[in-house]
């Protein structure tokens, strides 16, 4: 069930000073267990994450803002062109907002550099404020890791590495991050509404993306990737991306609804439709594809793992023409969901092959899995995707769009 997205005085929805709270303790409880006295990241989730500061898209590549927490303190952001102006906005960061000492990833390129040197020694002034200046410190998100990590070298800090801390964190969904999950699943179905009212034979795969995207924008939506169209002979071999082509009679259409954000938490959804009436056969591929789906989502609950799902899943590549799985990767995957559209864990059978250990899930995960039916050479594929959250005893759909059956789009004759 999806609540209202106003603040109200009759019912309990979303409550942002509690999700900020809780999700702080949580970095800081994994930034205890890890060792560490203080982490600092230039990742725009975890900024959002441990502050509610939201990170424009044309300002991430610059790095000129990022966040510091000591295991024992409240975050710091520094950066952001309007200290004045964030305060105002943002309220309970009062004193914790900072004018950036440099901005080194456009003019650093050794660890001696001025400008690196002043923001370590900016750091190092917090971490000395919060008494862990002789205790390991964790870098996250930022392209310039072994530079900062050399500098920080010469003031003989330790430095770590600390995504798979900041992972750890995010990876169990507080109450507050489950419904805002439900209401971003919540308005991808409208975007789904306008597609499929907009599917009939001459539009191209782009105008559907900019019918879907714009129609996340009204409700709400403050970001969102560019979304999946692919349609007739671009949905064999599989593909995810759009272009111009325009749609013919008979032709399938897969649309992902990928990276739809609401406050920061993404949707990743694929449903496949058909323009008019389908064939047998394509009915037929629809239901081996959403069976994989469901046999895999069948084994999920607290306490089981991926390897479970992959066993219920194709054990060849052969199962898709190929001969290796490293070609057939994304075809039967599954990933968390959350302030990124890829957190962890990840897998598949490509992985799996690889080494990559089992892993576990826990009650509160978000995760999306996605499967892919079409033989090689074929004339046409499905591409099918569910959002869940893991419950004790199984799983909460979170995206409701009707999965059911093939469905049938643009038919003037019924």
């Amino acid at each position: 069930m999806v609540l209202g997205k106003f603040a109200v005085d009759y019912e309990e929805r979303v409550n942002y000073p509690r999700l900020r709270a809780e999700r702080l303790q949580r970095a800081k409880d994994e930034i205890n267990k890890a060792g560490l006295g203080a982490v600092v990241t230039w990742d725009e989730a975890n900024v959002r994450y441990m502050t509610g500061y939201y990170i424009t898209t044309p300002n991430r590549p610059l790095e000129a803002q990022f966040c510091f927490c000591a295991r024992n303190g409240d975050p710091h952001i520094i950066g952001g062109n309007d200290q004045e102006g964030l305060i105002e906005r943002m309220p309970w960061m009062e004193g914790r907002i900072h004018a950036p000492a440099g901005i080194a990833k456009i003019a650093a390129f050794t660890p001696d550099d001025a400008v690196v040197q002043n923001v370590v020694k900016q750091i190092i002034g917090f971490m000395t404020q919060y008494g862990v200046e002789k205790e390991p410190l964790g870098i996250d998100g930022t392209t310039l890791s072994y530079i900062y990590a050399e500098a920080f070298k010469k003031h003989g800090i330790e430095v770590v590495h600390a995504k798979p801390v900041m992972d750890q964190a995010r990876m169990i969904k507080t109450a507050d991050e489950i419904e805002l999950m439900r209401i971003t699943c919540a308005n991808s179905e409208k975007a789904f509404a306008a597609i499929v009212d907009a599917i009939r034979p001459g539009i191209r795969e782009c105008d559907l993306v900019a019918i879907g995207i714009k129609a996340l924008y009204e409700e709400g939506d403050d970001h969102t990737e560019d979304l999946v169209c692919c349609s007739g002979h671009n949905t064999n071999p599989y593909g995810w991306s759009f272009t111009d082509k325009p749609l013919q009679v008979g032709d399938l259409v897969y649309i992902d609804v990928d990276g739809a954000s609401y406050q920061g938490y993404k949707s990743c959804i694929y449903r496949t439709f058909c323009v008019g009436k389908a064939s047998q056969e394509q009915k037929d591929v629809y239901e081996e594809c959403r069976a994989m789906l469901y046999d895999g989502m069948s084994t999920i609950k607290d306490g089981s793992t991926d390897w479970q799902v992959l066993d219920k899943w194709p054990d060849s590549p052969q199962y898709w023409g190929h001969n290796t799985w490293a070609e057939v990767g994304p075809y039967a995957i599954g990933h968390g969901l959350g302030l990124t559209l890829h957190d962890r864990p990840f897998f598949n059978r490509m992985n799996q092959v690889a080494g990559v250990p089992e892993q576990t899930f826990r009650e509160g995960m978000c995760l999306a899995l996605e499967t892919y039916a079409g033989r090689k050479g074929g004339k046409f594929g499905v591409r099918l995707e569910e959002n869940i959250l893991v419950t004790k005893d199984g799983y909460e759909r979170l995206s409701l769009w009707p999965i059911d059956e093939l469905m049938e789009c643009w038919l003037p004759y019924r």
